[in-house]
């Protein structure tokens, strides 16, 4: 009987090598669709399938552009007093609640004031005595003097009286310096609030013996409106800053907070250092807010941004066209004919998603925004978009 012509070893090798063919065909194809499904692009010679990259494009602005420096602050109250009492004595009462709100001159705390009332009634009773010594010892000086222009008195007891007047004088002095220390020692006892602040928490009770060397004293009051924050910048940075400063209008300073998310409170620079620290290679500085609302608190850290004007114009590109590569920063920028052109760009501060460009590139020219990863130099594009 005559055989199949497939049949044997020959027959069944090359239907095998068919369906290898038919194997690598399918793979080929399902490779292909899944890099233009994933914006690849298909293999092949050089022209193979490249059809324009959509992009979206944005032109190069000339504008003014501010520069934002960032660091990290902590707010600081711009005055901090530990209340002491300035006498030795029983405290009282204690008229605040701990964590309140007080005004300058508020009365804060009570000390037993009647040993001070005492020892001033002495001191004003010694006062009046040698008032009435010293009125006395006048008296007798101007009828020795009367009596001395009619040469009715040895100029002895002359002498002897004025000594006396000036010795009462002198009494007299002393005893209202007694007084005088007196009254303020009986003004200790009422412990005033130096200005409007928040007062901690109190570290006495009533009814306890306070005494002047007490370390620690009664409570903290801190100033919270106005506040400050402190913060340091690299010193590369300062030139920058005093030429901003020199303007005129102190820079604008914003404190966000920890995540950088939510603003807190904008105010301005109010001072800077006299010094760099050697050590880190920063200068400190001073920010000062308003703070009405109290949004900051006293050693709270939070993110600073400081913003420095600059009037000039600036050509500036949104971040999202700069690329970074071995050569450093490019762009691709779109000509006439439709294709992308890398371009090698230095920059300038960045601020709000947008960059300034120092060099590499002139007013009006687009750059891609999006799209850029589908993109080689020569590269025919399909504008899709302008932003800007």
């Amino acid at each position: 009987m005559p055989q199949p012509r497939n049949a044997g070893p020959a027959g069944r090798r090359r239907r095998m090598a068919r369906v290898v063919l038919a194997l690598c065909a399918l793979a080929a194809c399902g490779l292909w669709l899944a890099l233009r499904q994933t914006g690849g692009e298909p293999p092949g010679p050089p022209g193979f399938a490249q059809q324009p990259v959509p992009v979206a494009v944005a032109p190069a602005t000339l504008a003014p552009l501010q520069q934002d420096l960032h660091a990290l602050g902590t707010i600081t109250p711009l005055a901090r007093a530990d209340l002491r009492s300035q006498v030795d004595g029983e405290l009282l009462r204690l008229h605040f609640a701990e964590g309140q709100a007080v005004a300058a001159g508020q009365l804060l705390a009570e000390l037993d004031a009647r040993p001070f009332r005492a020892a001033l009634a002495a001191a004003e009773g010694e006062l009046a005595r040698t008032q009435a010594l010293l009125d006395n010892a006048e008296a007798d000086l101007r009828r020795y003097e009367t009596l001395a222009r009619q040469d009715a008195v040895a100029g002895r007891q002359l002498d002897a009286a004025r000594a006396e007047a000036r010795r009462y004088r002198a009494q007299r002095q002393r005893d209202q310096a007694r007084v005088d220390e007196a009254r303020r020692q009986l003004s200790h006892t009422r412990i005033v609030a130096p200005y409007a602040g928040r007062v901690g928490l109190r570290r006495v009770d009533a009814g306890n013996h306070v005494r002047a060397a007490d370390a620690e004293g009664l409570v903290t009051l801190v100033q919270t409106s106005p506040i400050s924050a402190v913060f340091s910048l690299p010193e590369t940075r300062l030139d920058a800053l005093r030429r901003a400063w020199a303007r005129g209008a102190a820079p604008r300073v914003q404190a966000w907070d920890a995540d950088e998310r939510r603003l807190l409170a904008e105010g301005e620079l109010e001072a800077l250092d006299n010094r760099i620290e050697t050590a880190t290679g920063t200068v400190r500085l001073r920010a000062r807010f308003a703070n009405a609302d109290e949004s900051l608190f006293p050693n709270q850290f939070v993110n600073i941004r400081l913003i420095l004007s600059r009037p000039d114009p600036a050509l500036s590109i949104p971040s999202a066209a700069v690329q970074y590569g071995a050569d450093g920063a490019f762009v691709f920028v779109i000509g006439a004919d439709r294709r992308a052109m890398r371009r090698d760009l230095a920059l300038g501060p960045a601020r709000a998603g947008r960059v300034a460009v120092e060099s590499g590139l002139e007013p009006a020219e687009r750059v891609v925004v999006e799209g850029i990863d589908r993109l080689q130099d020569g590269r025919e594009v399909l504008v899709v978009e302008q932003q800007g």
